[in-house]
């Protein structure tokens, strides 16, 4: 899930992309560390579990294991964010369900990811809006708004790995560490903008984007 959004996807793009205008208006920051805090199910705020929840059983009728229920705090300025982490370990896949809680509500989406030996990754998630700034070029991203199951998703995801990565081998995470995928997802974030121009890392660490900058992509 990776850095879509997220959000491109997983990561903090889909932050963005489910604040919407609102965060765009000004200079935003996003935290340059992110310490995900596994939470149980009634510790989940009751507008975020109704989004996660459904799609978290299905997912699991998958064959995926949940790794856990995680809050992620305020990754960016009023946006905080809860994740559902899966990893299924007969094929090395990853899912997510994400919840991010803005001032205009709560926005979901779900998401298969899977990265292979050489580095390069394919994802295929729910959300409808186009990213806001260039993709990672590791990583190849397929949308599919229309979806509302995770079986139908899971069944394309699949097909597109056969069709792009067809014997490119599968690479998990360590057994009770998955977690730290998606961390380093967002952790790379801002360094990843600062470096093609898009965001400037501050004194504090963080990375923040001006409006100048992002405005000028969305043109």
């Amino acid at each position: 899930m990776l850095e879509n959004f997220w959000l491109d996807g997983a990561g903090i793009i889909a932050l963005l992309h489910l604040a919407g205008p609102l965060a765009m208006r000004n200079t935003y920051r996003f935290a340059a560390r992110c310490t995900p805090v596994i939470v149980g199910l009634d510790e989940l705020p009751k507008a975020v579990a109704v989004r996660i929840l459904p799609h978290a059983k299905q997912i699991e009728n998958l064959g995926f294991g949940l790794a856990g229920y995680y809050d992620f705090g305020e990754l960016a300025i009023h946006t905080k964010r809860y994740v559902a982490y899966f990893c299924n370990p007969t094929t090395n896949d990853f899912a997510n369900v994400t919840a991010s809680v803005s001032p205009r509500g709560v926005g979901s989406y779900f998401e298969f990811s899977t990265r292979f030996s050489n580095g390069t990754a394919l994802e295929t998630n729910t959300n409808g809006v186009p990213p806001l700034t260039p993709g990672n070029p590791g990583v190849r991203v397929f949308r599919f708004s229309d979806i509302t199951e995770p079986k139908d998703l899971f069944a394309v995801h699949r097909q597109l790995i056969e069709k792009y990565a067809g014997g490119l081998w599968p690479v998990g995470e360590t057994k009770g560490q998955e977690i730290r995928r998606l961390v380093g997802v967002l952790e790379n974030y801002g360094p990843r903008h600062a470096k093609i121009g898009y965001m400037v890392l501050a004194n504090d660490g963080a990375s923040r984007s001006e409006e100048r900058r992002v405005g000028k992509e969305c043109r």
